[in-house]
């Protein structure tokens, strides 16, 4: 018999793709509700795959019923949990960098080097797009070249929440410093430097938990601001 032909993508396995990417480059803000009537009829399609999208959604612990069970929400990390994401990460990516140092794998080296001097193009044109991609390729190679399919699906589910805050930790002013944090890295591992490595991705995700922890003390005093004004402009709340 012949090979059968592989199904393609349901219209659920789009839609979940859809929201993720969004939820994922910020256009969904954490707490923001997501209706399933305006999200079916903004995409075409019936509030069935909606439905199982966001059931997906809930399952990788992108959304969760929102207040009174009305629908469901976007969840938000909170502080803690945005650091242990980081740390792992972390702890992971240089654990892998250090193992594959070991091996003096010479290919694998061109091989990052030449991401880093695609991404070095991409500072010069200041393309913040096409730089986050390039970033998120030399990180995700790092983990992959170790041949551990499940502490590399477990590195993915991490990198999906941290994904969710590139948007503040990496801009157009920083990529230059993130260029040079990248070239360092590349050193190290040439050098064989395991302190060093360990060191240097430290540092590398420390300065990222700086900057979503600021943004996120932000946002909650912001959101508890909102709900004080709420509240004091209430007429039913008046004597």
């Amino acid at each position: 018999m012949g090979s059968m032909i592989k199904p393609s993508k349901t219209i659920t396995e789009k839609v979940t793709k859809i929201l993720e990417d969004e939820i994922l480059s910020g256009e969904y803000k954490p707490g923001d509700r997501l209706i399933e009537s305006r999200i079916a009829e903004r995409l075409g399609v019936s509030r069935i795959p909606v439905r199982e999208a966001l059931i997906n959604l809930a399952k990788w612990g992108f959304v969760r019923t929102g207040n009174h069970r009305k629908g469901r929400e976007v969840v938000g990390l909170s502080q803690r949990e945005i650091r242990e994401n980081y740390a792992l990460r972390a702890m992971i990516e240089c654990l892998a960098f250090s193992d594959k140092s070991l091996e003096n794998d010479k290919k694998y080296h061109a091989f990052l080097r030449n991401i880093i001097q695609e991404m070095e193009r991409m500072v010069k044109k200041r393309d913040l797009t096409s730089y986050r991609a390039l970033n998120s390729k030399f990180h995700h190679e790092i983990v992959r070249r170790m041949n551990n399919r499940k502490l590399y699906q477990i590195y993915c589910d991490i990198d999906k929440s941290t994904r969710w805050f590139q948007n503040l930790t990496l801009y157009v002013l920083r990529m230059g410093k993130s260029i040079a944090e990248h070239r360092l890295l590349l050193d190290a591992y040439e050098k064989q430097d395991l302190p060093r490595i360990r060191k240097l991705f430290t540092q590398h995700y420390g300065q990222a938990v700086e900057v979503v922890t600021k943004k996120w003390r932000g946002n909650k005093k912001a959101s508890q601001d909102r709900k004080q004004q709420l509240s004091e402009g209430d007429p039913s709340r008046e004597a």
